[in-house]
Protein backbone atom coordinates (compact mmCIF):
# COMPACT_ATOMS: atom_id res chain seq x y z
CA UNK A 1 0.00 0.00 0.00
CA UNK A 2 1.34 3.37 -1.35
CA UNK A 3 -0.19 6.55 0.63
CA UNK A 4 0.13 10.09 -0.76
CA UNK A 5 3.46 10.05 -3.42
CA UNK A 6 4.15 7.50 -6.00
CA UNK A 7 7.51 7.87 -4.99
CA UNK A 8 9.28 9.14 -2.12
CA UNK A 9 12.84 10.36 -1.48
CA UNK A 10 13.00 9.73 2.44
CA UNK A 11 14.81 6.77 3.61
CA UNK A 12 12.29 3.47 4.79
CA UNK A 13 11.99 2.99 8.02
CA UNK A 14 10.82 -1.07 8.56
CA UNK A 15 7.96 -1.52 11.86
CA UNK A 16 7.07 -5.12 12.76
CA UNK A 17 4.13 -5.03 14.74
CA UNK A 18 2.14 -7.97 16.01
CA UNK A 19 -0.54 -8.52 18.52
CA UNK A 20 -1.09 -10.85 21.54
CA UNK A 21 -4.72 -12.10 23.14
CA UNK A 22 -4.81 -14.53 25.86
CA UNK A 23 -6.89 -15.75 28.61
CA UNK A 24 -4.36 -14.10 31.08
CA UNK A 25 -4.25 -10.74 28.70
CA UNK A 26 -3.88 -8.73 25.96
CA UNK A 27 -0.99 -6.65 24.58
CA UNK A 28 1.24 -5.51 21.94
CA UNK A 29 4.62 -5.46 20.56
CA UNK A 30 6.27 -3.02 18.31
CA UNK A 31 9.56 -3.33 16.48
CA UNK A 32 10.89 -0.10 14.83
CA UNK A 33 14.38 0.33 12.99
CA UNK A 34 15.84 3.49 11.04
CA UNK A 35 17.61 3.33 7.94
CA UNK A 36 20.75 3.68 9.74
CA UNK A 37 20.51 0.53 12.12
CA UNK A 38 19.02 1.60 15.06
CA UNK A 39 16.35 -0.51 16.40
CA UNK A 40 13.34 0.81 19.15
CA UNK A 41 11.57 -2.33 21.05
CA UNK A 42 8.14 -1.93 23.02
CA UNK A 43 5.78 -4.09 24.41
CA UNK A 44 2.81 -2.39 25.24
CA UNK A 45 0.58 -3.94 27.37
CA UNK A 46 -3.47 -3.35 26.97
CA UNK A 47 -5.54 -2.64 30.05
CA UNK A 48 -8.48 -3.51 28.60
CA UNK A 49 -10.08 -6.52 27.16
CA UNK A 50 -8.95 -7.04 23.48
CA UNK A 51 -9.72 -9.95 21.00
CA UNK A 52 -7.02 -10.90 18.90
CA UNK A 53 -7.58 -8.79 15.90
CA UNK A 54 -8.11 -6.04 18.54
CA UNK A 55 -4.71 -6.30 19.95
CA UNK A 56 -2.77 -6.83 16.38
CA UNK A 57 -4.99 -2.78 15.43
CA UNK A 58 -3.75 -1.60 18.49
CA UNK A 59 -0.23 -2.95 17.75
CA UNK A 60 -0.52 -1.28 14.36
CA UNK A 61 -1.94 1.76 15.48
CA UNK A 62 0.91 2.49 18.48
CA UNK A 63 3.92 1.54 16.05
CA UNK A 64 2.03 4.09 13.51
CA UNK A 65 2.71 6.80 15.98
CA UNK A 66 5.70 5.62 17.19
CA UNK A 67 7.36 5.80 14.08
CA UNK A 68 5.89 8.97 13.26
CA UNK A 69 7.52 10.55 16.25
CA UNK A 70 10.79 8.93 15.79
CA UNK A 71 10.42 10.88 12.37
CA UNK A 72 10.32 8.27 9.75
CA UNK A 73 8.55 9.56 7.18
CA UNK A 74 8.75 6.52 4.39
CA UNK A 75 7.74 3.13 6.41
CA UNK A 76 7.80 -0.58 5.60
CA UNK A 77 5.17 -2.36 7.57
CA UNK A 78 5.38 -6.05 8.73
CA UNK A 79 2.54 -7.70 10.81
CA UNK A 80 1.64 -11.43 10.90
CA UNK A 81 -2.22 -10.83 11.08
CA UNK A 82 -3.63 -11.78 7.33
CA UNK A 83 -7.23 -9.80 8.31
CA UNK A 84 -5.51 -6.71 9.20
CA UNK A 85 -2.76 -6.55 6.12
CA UNK A 86 -5.78 -6.83 4.00
CA UNK A 87 -7.96 -4.57 5.30
CA UNK A 88 -5.21 -1.94 5.30
CA UNK A 89 -4.23 -2.86 1.68
CA UNK A 90 -8.18 -2.77 0.98
CA UNK A 91 -8.85 -6.55 0.25
CA UNK A 92 -11.12 -7.24 2.57
CA UNK A 93 -14.09 -5.50 4.12
CA UNK A 94 -14.18 -4.57 7.37
CA UNK A 95 -17.72 -5.29 8.68
CA UNK A 96 -17.61 -5.56 12.52
CA UNK A 97 -17.98 -1.88 14.46
CA UNK A 98 -14.65 -2.20 15.82
CA UNK A 99 -13.03 -2.95 13.34
CA UNK A 100 -14.13 -0.68 10.92
CA UNK A 101 -13.15 2.36 13.67
CA UNK A 102 -9.60 0.57 13.78
CA UNK A 103 -9.51 0.77 10.13
CA UNK A 104 -10.43 4.32 9.77
CA UNK A 105 -7.77 5.69 12.21
CA UNK A 106 -4.99 3.46 10.63
CA UNK A 107 -5.85 5.04 7.23
CA UNK A 108 -5.66 8.80 9.26
CA UNK A 109 -2.20 7.61 10.71
CA UNK A 110 -0.67 6.63 7.25
CA UNK A 111 -1.91 9.25 5.73
CA UNK A 112 0.71 11.69 7.03
CA UNK A 113 3.41 9.63 5.71
CA UNK A 114 4.49 10.24 2.69
CA UNK A 115 5.02 6.17 1.85
CA UNK A 116 3.62 3.59 3.71
CA UNK A 117 3.85 -0.15 2.71
CA UNK A 118 2.42 -2.87 4.44
CA UNK A 119 2.85 -6.33 4.15
CA UNK A 120 1.90 -10.07 5.26
CA UNK A 121 4.92 -11.90 6.76
CA UNK A 122 4.68 -15.27 8.40
CA UNK A 123 5.12 -15.60 12.32
CA UNK A 124 8.66 -16.98 11.88
CA UNK A 125 9.66 -13.66 10.09
CA UNK A 126 8.00 -11.91 12.62
CA UNK A 127 9.73 -13.24 15.68
CA UNK A 128 11.11 -9.61 17.53
CA UNK A 129 7.66 -8.28 17.99
CA UNK A 130 5.72 -11.13 18.43
CA UNK A 131 8.16 -11.75 21.64
CA UNK A 132 7.65 -8.17 22.48
CA UNK A 133 3.68 -8.87 22.26
CA UNK A 134 3.78 -11.85 24.44
CA UNK A 135 5.98 -9.98 26.75
CA UNK A 136 3.04 -7.55 27.27
CA UNK A 137 0.13 -10.03 26.98
CA UNK A 138 1.95 -11.77 30.21
CA UNK A 139 2.70 -8.67 32.25
CA UNK A 140 -1.36 -8.14 32.22
CA UNK A 141 -1.46 -11.18 35.06
CA UNK A 142 0.49 -8.56 37.46
CA UNK A 143 -2.97 -7.46 37.67
CA UNK A 144 -2.86 -3.98 39.78
CA UNK A 145 0.68 -4.58 41.19
CA UNK A 146 3.19 -2.04 40.62
CA UNK A 147 6.58 -3.86 38.96
CA UNK A 148 9.31 -2.14 37.96
CA UNK A 149 11.56 -3.87 35.22
CA UNK A 150 15.40 -3.14 35.89
CA UNK A 151 17.97 -4.77 34.28
CA UNK A 152 22.13 -5.14 35.28
CA UNK A 153 24.85 -4.96 32.81
CA UNK A 154 27.55 -6.39 35.52
CA UNK A 155 27.48 -8.66 38.80
CA UNK A 156 26.98 -6.30 41.60
CA UNK A 157 30.37 -7.28 42.93
CA UNK A 158 32.15 -5.87 40.24
CA UNK A 159 32.81 -2.14 40.39
CA UNK A 160 31.26 0.50 37.81
CA UNK A 161 32.26 4.10 37.11
CA UNK A 162 29.46 6.01 35.79
CA UNK A 163 29.43 9.71 34.72
CA UNK A 164 26.66 11.93 35.09
CA UNK A 165 26.20 14.81 33.64
CA UNK A 166 27.82 17.81 35.40
CA UNK A 167 25.89 20.95 35.45
CA UNK A 168 28.77 22.94 33.95
CA UNK A 169 29.44 21.02 31.68
CA UNK A 170 27.25 20.07 28.35
CA UNK A 171 24.76 17.51 28.86
CA UNK A 172 22.87 15.54 25.89
CA UNK A 173 19.79 16.56 28.13
CA UNK A 174 20.68 20.04 26.75
CA UNK A 175 20.75 18.63 23.51
CA UNK A 176 17.18 17.21 23.28
CA UNK A 177 15.56 19.91 24.85
CA UNK A 178 17.17 22.32 22.18
CA UNK A 179 16.01 20.07 19.49
CA UNK A 180 12.37 19.55 20.98
CA UNK A 181 11.58 23.77 21.80
CA UNK A 182 13.11 24.77 18.56
CA UNK A 183 13.92 21.75 16.66
CA UNK A 184 17.72 22.72 15.68
CA UNK A 185 20.10 19.47 15.56
CA UNK A 186 23.88 19.11 15.58
CA UNK A 187 25.91 19.91 12.39
CA UNK A 188 26.97 16.53 12.39
CA UNK A 189 25.03 13.94 10.56
CA UNK A 190 25.88 11.11 13.10
CA UNK A 191 25.27 12.92 16.21
CA UNK A 192 21.50 14.39 14.82
CA UNK A 193 20.01 10.86 14.33
CA UNK A 194 21.52 9.97 17.84
CA UNK A 195 19.66 13.31 19.38
CA UNK A 196 16.15 12.29 17.09
CA UNK A 197 16.37 8.72 18.09
CA UNK A 198 16.73 9.98 21.84
CA UNK A 199 14.15 12.94 21.63
CA UNK A 200 11.51 10.36 20.21
CA UNK A 201 11.70 9.17 24.32
CA UNK A 202 11.38 12.25 25.60
CA UNK A 203 8.76 15.41 25.31
CA UNK A 204 8.75 19.00 26.93
CA UNK A 205 5.98 19.72 29.29
CA UNK A 206 5.93 23.50 30.39
CA UNK A 207 9.71 23.68 29.93
CA UNK A 208 10.63 20.58 31.78
CA UNK A 209 11.80 17.63 29.54
CA UNK A 210 9.97 14.28 30.72
CA UNK A 211 10.79 10.40 29.22
CA UNK A 212 7.74 9.19 27.71
CA UNK A 213 6.32 5.72 28.20
CA UNK A 214 2.91 3.59 27.75
CA UNK A 215 2.06 1.92 30.69
CA UNK A 216 4.01 3.92 33.31
CA UNK A 217 3.49 7.86 33.74
CA UNK A 218 6.04 10.55 32.13
CA UNK A 219 8.81 10.76 34.11
CA UNK A 220 10.81 13.96 35.52
CA UNK A 221 14.54 14.41 34.14
CA UNK A 222 16.76 15.41 36.67
CA UNK A 223 19.73 17.37 36.37
CA UNK A 224 22.55 15.98 38.94
CA UNK A 225 22.45 17.93 41.69
CA UNK A 226 18.21 17.16 41.40
CA UNK A 227 18.80 14.06 41.34
CA UNK A 228 20.97 14.03 44.53
CA UNK A 229 18.27 15.85 46.21
CA UNK A 230 15.53 13.11 45.41
CA UNK A 231 17.98 10.64 46.59
CA UNK A 232 18.97 12.14 49.71
CA UNK A 233 15.21 12.59 50.61
CA UNK A 234 14.10 9.43 49.52
CA UNK A 235 16.87 7.65 51.62
CA UNK A 236 16.99 9.34 54.86
CA UNK A 237 14.20 12.46 54.42
CA UNK A 238 10.81 13.38 53.98
CA UNK A 239 10.44 9.39 52.73
CA UNK A 240 11.54 7.72 55.56
CA UNK A 241 13.50 4.27 55.75
CA UNK A 242 16.81 3.87 55.28
CA UNK A 243 17.12 1.90 51.71
CA UNK A 244 19.62 -0.09 49.93
CA UNK A 245 20.82 1.21 45.78
CA UNK A 246 18.22 -1.11 44.03
CA UNK A 247 15.70 -0.37 45.98
CA UNK A 248 16.48 3.48 45.88
CA UNK A 249 16.12 3.72 42.56
CA UNK A 250 12.93 1.67 42.42
CA UNK A 251 11.38 4.58 44.57
CA UNK A 252 12.51 6.99 42.24
CA UNK A 253 10.97 5.30 39.66
CA UNK A 254 7.61 5.35 41.71
CA UNK A 255 8.00 8.91 42.12
CA UNK A 256 8.53 10.03 39.13
CA UNK A 257 11.52 10.36 38.10
CA UNK A 258 14.10 10.02 35.97
CA UNK A 259 18.02 10.07 35.49
CA UNK A 260 20.38 8.02 32.93
CA UNK A 261 22.29 6.22 35.01
CA UNK A 262 19.68 5.47 37.73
Amino acid sequence: MVSNEATCSSPTWTLHVDGSSTIGGSGAGIFIQSPEGDTMEYALKLEFPASNNEAEYESLVAGLKLSQAAGARSLLIYSDSQLVVNQVMGMYEAKDEKMVKYLDLVHKLIADFERVEVKQVPRAENAAADKLARLASSMSKIDSRRVTFLSSGHPEIESSKQILCSSNTPCWKDEITKYLSTSELPQDGAAARKVKMRASRFLLIGGELYKRGFSVPYLKFLAPEEAEYVLREIHEGICGNYLGARALAVKALRQGYFWPTM
